[in-house]
């Protein structure tokens, strides 16, 4: 990997620790301010010892939990407002953890940003999820902010519960 200033390591792993702190605060509104306009949203499924040779990978055909733009972010987020997304019903409590940040310019405008996670989800003060992966994001300059271009969340469980409502 390209060596990355450590200003722009530090700017970057600010900016993710950020993003975490307004999500698991339920400030959802704010962190759509941090998506770019073009964002794109990935969670593929993941089968525990699937090889895939990527000369032969159809990104196409691929099954995603989530595959989502700004508009279908928007409109969860604003589900979450009405009190009929029943699964947030009251919201839950989260707590985010992100770790082993890589930063890789990729232009003077764009940047790699590779990170681990933890999220430890309670609902309805009874039923708890914890939730580890890695994510894979591009990070773009905009007006001389640091947006969301596109992320794709790579989960290191294949279980997972019956509804999944968090934005990770």
């Amino acid at each position: 990997m390209p060596r990355t200033s450590l200003a722009l390591q530090h700017e970057l792993e600010q900016r993710l620790y950020g993003e975490a702190r307004l999500l698991d605060e339920g400030r959802l509104h704010d962190w759509l301010g941090l998506l770019t306009d073009d964002i794109r949203y990935l969670m593929p499924t993941r089968e525990i010892g699937q090889v895939v040779d990527d000369d032969f990978a159809d990104d196409s055909l691929a099954f995603r939990l989530f595959d989502e733009d700004k508009n279908s972010l928007t409109m969860r987020a604003l589900r979450m407002d009405t009190g009929l997304a029943h699964v947030e019903t009251p919201p839950s409590i989260t707590h985010r953890q992100i770790t082993n940040v890589e930063v890789e310019r990729l232009s003077a405008a764009e940047a790699g940003v590779r990170s681990s996670f933890v999220v430890y989800q309670v609902r309805l003060d009874k039923f708890e999820s914890t939730f580890r992966g890695t994510r894979r994001d591009r990070w773009r300059r905009v007006n001389g902010e640091w947006k969301l271009a596109r992320r794709e969340i790579l989960l290191a469980h294949p279980v997972l519960p019956r509804t999944i409502s968090l934005f990770f």
